[in-house]
């Protein structure tokens, strides 16, 4: 360590393991999606279909965190930055829909009136281009870009649970070790 510098003034987040050999790929984040920082320990999603397929995003997944029983157009979730205007999407068992206007701030999205719906609680909200099944976790924070930019994920190897930062619920980090087993193994302590 640097004379003058101790670890408390360090910013750096253990995120892997290195004991263990780890398999490191970098690929390309589309752009317009993520938080202004995306942290490293974030899950990503590899894009299966449409003119993006082969890059990856944070993980296509996200939750309603504000019930409408009556037909809305714009809905509260867990986390919007994993969402951009033209995402088709769906929540829970509905039909697929397009992203209108999503707003990262108030964690908010929109759709068109004509393609309003009721929403519980906890609803998943999945988007459908095969990017809401875990590829990898990020290695290093990345800063918000209008444009694709490269980001370096761990494919294979060990990652700390606690360094996960995806707004996940229980049942869907679940469903992510699952995604990931026997590439990714995810252990509770740093």
């Amino acid at each position: 360590m640097p004379v003058g510098v101790s670890y408390q003034d360090s910013n750096f987040k253990k995120v892997i393991s290195l004991e263990h050999p780890d398999i490191r790929r970098s690929l390309i984040m589309v752009g317009e999606v993520g938080k202004s920082t995306t942290e490293a320990g974030t899950v990503f999603g590899k894009i299966t279909s449409g003119e993006d397929a082969g890059k990856v995003r944070p993980l296509g997944l996200t939750y309603i965190t504000q019930a409408e029983a009556e037909a809305a157009s714009t809905f509260k979730v867990a986390d919007a930055s994993v969402l951009k205007v033209g995402d088709s999407i769906k929540i829970a068992d509905g039909s697929a829909v397009t992203v209108t206007a999503v707003d990262k701030v108030n964690n908010t999205f929109s759709v068109d009136t004509e393609d309003a719906q009721t929403a519980d609680l906890n609803d998943a909200v999945t988007l459908q281009d095969g990017s809401d099944t875990a590829f990898g976790v990020s290695l290093e924070p990345l800063e918000a870009s209008d444009t694709d930019q490269p980001v370096p994920l761990i494919i294979h190897g060990v990652v700390y649970e606690k360094a996960i930062t995806n707004a996940l619920l229980a049942t869907q980090l679940a469903a992510v070790k699952e995604d990931l087993f026997n590439r990714l193994w995810f252990i509770e302590s740093y």
